[in-house]
């Protein structure tokens, strides 16, 4: 990720997949001569959705459904708007990073399974010592 599009993911928490997309459609839009306010409408949002997903100012992005729609009206294929193969970044751990809640969310999910995973070992070790326990009683009352 070069310095211009590391500023930009921080400023409009944006990851870098996300930014590589918008402009992806922004490309596309020029070249066949879309404004932004006639494309919004052609997908049937706000006449200023567009508008918003391209300014680094608000946080709004292309969801699934509307990159099939821009498929279907740029004549081409969802994947043409992805980077390929892929972009380097990690983009789970960036996406992270911008939404802390989310982060806080995950991580706290993490530590009851860790807790859960745990107490699950705990009890194997003891039924396992129980079972120990009773197999060395009944042989010492062969004895």
């Amino acid at each position: 990720m070069n310095l211009e599009t590391n500023q930009l993911v921080k400023k409009a928490k944006t990851t870098e997949i996300e930014i590589f997309v918008i402009n992806k459609v922004k490309e596309y839009r020029i070249k066949l001569g879309y404004k932004k306010r006639q494309l919004s409408l052609e997908l049937r949002l706000a006449h200023n959705h567009v508008y918003k997903i391209e300014s680094p100012k608000y946080t709004t992005k292309y969801n699934l459904n509307q990159l099939n729609e821009l498929a279907k009206i740029f004549g081409c294929t969802i994947a043409d708007f992805m980077p390929k193969p892929y972009v380097e970044t990690d983009t789970i751990e960036e996406y992270m990073e911008l939404h802390p809640r989310i982060k806080a969310k995950y991580e706290q999910q993490q530590r009851e399974l860790d807790e859960k995973m745990r107490k699950k070992e705990e009890e194997k070790e003891r039924k396992k010592k129980e079972k120990a326990a009773a197999k060395a009683k009944t042989k010492a009352k062969k004895k």
